[in-house]
């Protein structure tokens, strides 16, 4: 579908690939609609994005919260008409080890990174199918492929949300409404401000991604490319074995620096 005069909302939208995606697709024509918890960083983000879209703003919210997810859907149609292009970006990570992990730190972060989008995503279904238009794009995650070590509670949410948003593209063949899955690797954004010492591609990659799936109606896109391929190999008995050790192997490594 086209960008350019679409009503678009952002998740996670005060930094990082939030913030990029926001920006870049109010420079393409869209309004921009942020939502996050921290304000000021939201404010500044929804200040870029009105250079190039005047009626972008942003929403305060905490994604955890089930009637925060509902409220800003409400609140974009409302104020704008209609919700054409939904980006579920906001995320959180514990990056901790599996045995110092609470069975309600595991459900934080699956409240966020995946029953967020699924209310969200439910909020805004209804509107997208009557018109007959809209894109829904769930930004997952390489981890949701391979397990990175102290990302046990992160990764599964992940994969739970890469899966959910392959069977809602199955489910709404024919409708008009289009759903994919943008799968980054490592990104230069504050989720990943921990010692990791590999390299970090910028959000900017993420937001050109983003745009490309919701233009041509890609059902999954990994950004890096090339970390695709990783995830496929490690389907594979001996190389996931392989894949599983040299990640270990590197977060050992790491924590010796």
């Amino acid at each position: 579908m086209k960008i350019a005069r679409s009503v678009a909302l952002v998740t996670g939208a005060s930094s990082g690939i939030g913030a990029a995606i926001a920006v870049d697709l109010a420079r393409r024509g869209a309004t921009v609609v942020g939502a996050a918890r921290r304000e000021k960083e939201l404010e500044a983000t929804a200040e870029e994005c009105r250079h190039h879209a005047p009626g972008s703003f942003g929403i305060s919210a905490d994604l955890s919260v089930a009637e925060d997810c509902e409220r800003i859907v409400a609140a974009t149609t409302e104020r704008l008409g209609r919700l054409d292009i939904l980006v579920n970006n906001a995320g959180i990570t514990l990056h901790r080890h599996a045995l110092e992990t609470s069975a309600d730190d595991v459900e934080l972060v699956l409240r966020v990174n995946f029953m967020a989008p699924v209310r969200t995503t439910m909020a805004a279904l209804p509107g997208m199918v009557e018109r007959g238009q809209g894109s829904v794009v769930n930004v997952t995650s390489v981890a949701g492929a391979i397990p990175n070590p102290r990302e046990s509670a992160y990764g599964a949410a992940k994969a739970a949300l890469h899966l959910w948003s392959h069977g809602l593209a199955v489910d709404l063949t024919g409708t008009g409404v289009h759903v994919g899955d943008l799968s980054p690797g490592p990104i230069d954004t504050p989720i990943w401000d921990f010692d990791y010492r590999g390299r970090k591609y910028p959000p900017s990659v993420v937001a050109e991604a983003a745009a490309q799936m919701i233009e041509r109606e890609l059902v999954q896109v990994t950004v890096p490319r090339q970390y695709g391929a990783i995830g496929a190999l490690y389907g594979l008995p001996v190389l996931n074995r392989a894949i599983r050790k040299g990640l270990v192997d590197f977060a050992r490594k790491e924590e010796r620096r």
